[in-house]
């Protein structure tokens, strides 16, 4: 049985959080061990796994069974009630609550398209959940979703103005899967692209390591496509995929949640790690220092302008990315990528028509639907067209992040 909760997030939008825990784990919130123990999780962890085979139509209607509603249910509107919210709903971005008819209480980050304002993240997030499902990596899947919102004030993050009836489009989120791999009491406990970048240089040469390091350059050179820039460690989860050794033994619960599995040294209550990425919102776009949602999400000639490779006349590739102040270092700006990871990125996107393109486009309800296929098909031929170090001799001295 699928356990479900909801949070939300949105934008033309309102964003809707949906928590799936897939994984047979849901009694347990997380696993805590040590540091090191999690360092070997994370060397090991799943990153890719090979996609379903899935149709235009797949894409465009979004996972099954994983929302409460249909795209056709979505898209024909959720109504709620506004409700006046007693403190801060968090993060910077314009939000509301909206009370649905049934029970749940979203939380809901908008974008108003009469007055074209709010929050363009809904779209982001919707075409890059969407674009990860279909190549085989992990995100916390996401559904447009119209919001009728009755009783809405003019302007409904601070509640003030005149009230009426207002429609606004949403993304209906799932939440993280469960349980967590942690190293402390966090739960909101992420992981870095430079982590895990180190984590799978640590492990002994061989197929292991090849694997992990040619799905890891695959997965990096995706965020340059995308420009995911916005890449801090809590925009990602290590978590276990797979049911948990419950002979390990329990302890209390962290920050009032599910119960935590306490890792005893020696050994392994989760046989099947993953790594997944949670929020992919300000992709899209031209990636910045600041993360300007005006520029960095879903921004057509921000995106279509921004090459997928830096020139470098040593050979070596590197992508073109800035990432956010607060990734920093930790989000390996101007990556490196190897010839084996081009090309397994490459094989993925080859396996995409143009039809399942324009789906995952049109799921995300962009306008100037062709024009952004053409900057698609653009991007994976900048791919296409060029030829990276191996492995063997693709790996930059490290630690010695690009600066930007």
């Amino acid at each position: 049985m699928i356990a479900r909760r909801f949070v939300i997030a949105g934008a033309l939008a309102a964003m809707v959080g949906w928590i799936t825990a897939a994984s047979g784990n849901e009694s347990i919130a997380a696993i805590r061990t040590t540091s090191q123990a999690r360092q070997r999780y994370l060397a090991r962890a799943i990153i890719w796994r090979s996609p379903p085979d899935l149709t235009p139509t797949d894409l465009l209607q979004g996972p099954q069974d994983v929302f409460p509603y249909t795209a056709e249910e979505a898209s024909e509107g959720i109504p709620c009630t506004f409700v006046p919210a007693d403190g801060k709903l968090g993060g910077a971005s314009p939000k509301f609550l909206c009370q649905t008819a049934d029970g749940p209480r979203l939380r809901v980050k908008y974008w108003d398209p009469q007055s074209g304002s709010g929050n363009r993240e809904v779209f982001a997030t919707v075409a890059a959940s969407r674009l990860l499902w279909a190549l085989g990596f992990n995100a916390v899947p996401a559904l447009s979703i119209d919001v009728r919102c009755e009783d809405c004030p003019e302007n409904p993050a601070k509640g003030s103005g005149r009230r009426r009836p207002r429609r606004y489009v949403a993304a209906l989120q799932a939440f993280w899967p469960t349980p967590s791999i942690l190293s402390g009491d966090d739960v909101d406990q992420g992981w870095s692209w430079r982590e895990l970048d180190a984590a799978i240089r640590s492990l002994p040469s061989g197929a292991g390591r090849t694997r992990q390091r040619t799905h890891f350059d695959a997965l990096t050179l995706l965020g340059v496509f995308i420009q995911h820039g916005d890449r801090k460690p809590r925009q990602q989860r290590l978590y276990c995929a797979a049911p948990i050794d419950t002979t390990v033994p329990e302890g209390r619960a962290l920050d009032n949640r599910a119960p935590v599995l306490f890792e005893p040294p020696g050994t392994v209550a989760c046989p099947s790690p993953a790594v997944t990425i949670l929020d992919a919102g300000l992709t899209f776009g031209g990636a910045g220092r600041t993360s300007n949602d005006r520029t960095a999400t879903m921004n057509l000639a921000e995106w279509r302008n921004k090459p997928v490779f830096r020139t470098n006349e040593s050979g070596q590739c590197r992508g073109q990315l800035i990432v956010s102040f607060k990734a920093g270092g930790d989000g390996e700006p101007n990556p490196v990528i190897s010839e084996e990871g081009r090309l397994f990125l490459l094989d993925q996107f080859h396996r995409l028509t143009l039809a399942h393109v324009r789906a995952i486009f049109a799921a995300a309800r962009v306008d100037q639907l062709d024009a952004w296929v053409g900057a698609f098909t653009d991007r994976v031929r900048q791919i296409e067209a060029q030829r990276c170090r191996p492995l063997e001799r693709a790996e930059a001295p490290f630690p010695n992040p690009d600066p930007q």
